[in-house]
């Protein structure tokens, strides 16, 4: 192996891993970010054996997460003429992944947090009590905040722009709150 060659796979395993734990932390596996690096900066559709010769992976893990990583869109297969082997192409365009995941994965988990706020609020209505009162008082200011980060992320998708300044004013809300409570 050439002296650019190694620098060449030593640099590709640091930002493989660095996207890797990335994606970890979003509650993806760390394969997954590690093999779409590879396929990105190849910059070319490779072989699933590369892949797996790259980073140190079994053929059967670069199996299951060239599949995954279809299902998400952020890699697809290509055929070349003449080839009885399958190759793969990384997805470039990061403003399309994200949203994505943004649109099918955090979308939903926020508007089943607000909808359970809401119900969690008709219910606290009916409680005459002092404690009901006040937990009702509590509960529609994390409600406010679902309703927040369910609207940041409307804008999110559709301006690729976020505005957090609204959690600024509910923030200071919630302090409000508590401080009243004591």
């Amino acid at each position: 192996m050439t002296a650019a060659a190694h620098t060449f796979q030593e640099a590709e395993l640091l930002i493989a891993d660095a996207v890797g734990e990335v994606i970890e932390h979003w509650g993806f596996r760390k394969p997954l970010g590690r093999v779409w690096t590879v396929l990105y900066l190849a910059g070319d559709a490779l072989p699933a054996a590369t892949l797996s010769e790259r980073l140190s992976m079994s053929t059967g893990a670069v199996s299951m997460t060239l599949t995954e990583l279809q299902e998400w869109a952020v890699v697809r297969r290509v055929w070349r003429p003449g080839e009885r082997r399958e190759f793969f192409l990384a997805e470039t365009d990061l403003w399309k992944m994200i949203s994505k995941v943004v649109s099918e994965r955090e979308r939903f988990w926020v508007r089943s947090v607000r909808e359970r706020m809401e119900q969690a609020c008709v219910l606290l209505r009916t409680l005459p009590t002092e404690e009901g009162k006040g937990a009702l008082a509590r509960a529609r200011v994390l409600l406010s905040f679902a309703q927040l980060a369910e609207n940041v992320i409307e804008r999110f998708l559709t301006s690729r722009r976020a505005d957090f300044t609204g959690f600024g004013v509910l923030e200071k809300t919630a302090r409000t709150a508590a401080t009243e409570r004591r």
